[in-house]
């Protein structure tokens, strides 16, 4: 029993599951354990520990620097300009930075690939098994199956206090690889509309509008479905009529339902579009501190830490609400570098790979996506744990298909003269 837990694609499963971040307990996700994402990263960073000094493969790829640019590198030089600037010490800026470590999950994912050896088609139905699991949790805690986490407390302020009464029963769990698993799902129907691919997109669809709550990702999706099925208007039409079909018969059912979702998206309508806010005036106060500070970055102060940023600007300064900007706080004039090397070594990572399946392109447009909105966008410093788990997925793949290349050249360039098909056969 025993040995088929750790067997080798069932270690690879549960890595992949507590990647998701579903069992993590976070202040935007009141939903999970404490201190568990803690333990997985230090996990995660004895796992590569033990990788670098036991696995050769490590060295031979050059992914392998990229990972260890944006896991390793960059905390060091945020924690380091904070402590210049701020005097804040070392060991909370690397705490405060704790989420670009995720980056090294892909050293464990990569080795765990090797051994199990998943074609590109199982990978995919982990990942769809997983944001299913994800999207049931969200709605376990929404409908109040799951109660939440009552022992944590976080601080919050006037602003966070509003966005509760705004979305309540928030939770966004697993939210990256839902995404991706809508992504997956639409690309597949796009050469056959099913009934059951229809009824997981619509399961996802909902989680989004009711669990999720969020602007942004109901925009990426929007823009994904437009993309993917861009050259398959048939199937595009059809999957937009079996909806309508299933919204209508639903609110002739349910009518009261809709209407009070109606008036919850106008109030995030008006929420969106109601003149200047906090991120406006975050980033005003990046913009002015780092002019001030002849352009050097300044790093990222940790809430541990003398309360953090609340006692140098205001309570509501958090460099998660502004994407490029938060970069810009911490590097400075180093910002283009950093971004350079972020974006152009993630697309170079992906183009090795030639031959994408259904979870590789859903992947690759995720991360497309994400460029488009570059300046609110936190992928850099807050999804190092999925680029991380992807870099491996391009890079496993990318060498099993170059191993592959040589011997279907070979096999398609025999002679099959008479003496090289005498040695060919005694072969």
């Amino acid at each position: 029993m025993l040995r088929k837990v750790l067997a080798y694609k069932n270690l690879l499963f549960i890595l992949l599951l507590l990647n998701s971040t579903c069992f993590f307990l976070t202040d935007d996700k009141r939903a999970g354990i404490a201190y568990f994402q803690e333990v997985f990263l230090l996990l995660v960073v004895a796992a590569t520990a033990c990788l670098f000094v036991a696995w050769k493969w490590v060295y031979q790829s050059k992914t392998s620097l990229w990972i260890i640019f944006m896991g390793c590198l960059l905390p060091v030089i945020s924690a380091v300009l904070a402590n210049l600037n701020f005097g804040q010490p070392l060991a909370y800026g690397l705490l405060e930075e704790r989420r670009f470590f995720q980056y090294l999950v892909f050293f464990p994912t990569l080795f765990l690939l090797i051994k199990a050896s998943p074609t590109q088609e199982e990978l995919a139905k982990y990942f769809l098994y997983i944001a299913l699991f994800c999207a049931t949790l969200g709605f376990a805690y929404y409908l109040g199956i799951i109660p939440q986490n009552q022992i944590a407390s976080f601080t919050v302020d006037d602003w966070t206090q509003y966005e509760d009464l705004l979305r309540p029963n928030r939770f966004r769990i697993g939210s990256p690889f839902v995404t991706i698993a809508v992504f997956m799902v639409m690309y597949s129907m796009k050469d056959r509309v099913t009934l059951g691919r229809l009824a997981i997109l619509l399961y996802f669809v909902a989680y989004l509008w009711l669990v999720m709550q969020t602007r942004q990702t109901m925009l990426v999706w929007a823009l994904a479905g437009v993309w993917i099925f861009r050259k398959r208007i048939d199937s595009l039409m059809k999957l937009s009529a079996l909806g309508v079909a299933v919204l209508v018969v639903s609110y002739l059912m349910v009518p009261e339902f809709y209407q009070e979702q109606f008036a919850r998206f106008d109030a995030l309508l008006f929420d969106a579009t109601s003149g200047p806010g906090v991120r406006d005036t975050t980033v005003s106060v990046i913009l002015d501190a780092i002019s001030t500070n002849n352009y050097f970055g300044m790093g990222a102060l940790s809430l541990q830490w003398n309360g953090g940023f609340s006692r140098v600007y205001n309570s509501h300064f958090y460099l998660a609400d502004v994407g490029i900007f938060g970069v810009y706080h911490r590097y400075g004039f180093l910002t283009p570098v950093v971004v350079l090397m972020f974006y152009g070594g993630f697309i170079w990572v992906m183009r090795q790979c030639s031959d994408k399946g259904n979870l590789l392109a859903a992947l690759q447009l995720s991360f497309v996506v994400s460029m488009l909105n570059i300046t609110l966008s936190n992928a850099l410093t807050f999804s190092g744990d999925v680029y991380g788990m992807a870099a491996a997925f391009f890079l496993y793949y990318a060498k099993l298909q170059m191993a592959d290349a040589p011997l279907n050249a070979n096999l398609e360039q025999v002679n099959y003269g008479q003496f090289q098909y005498r040695n060919y056969k005694l072969e």
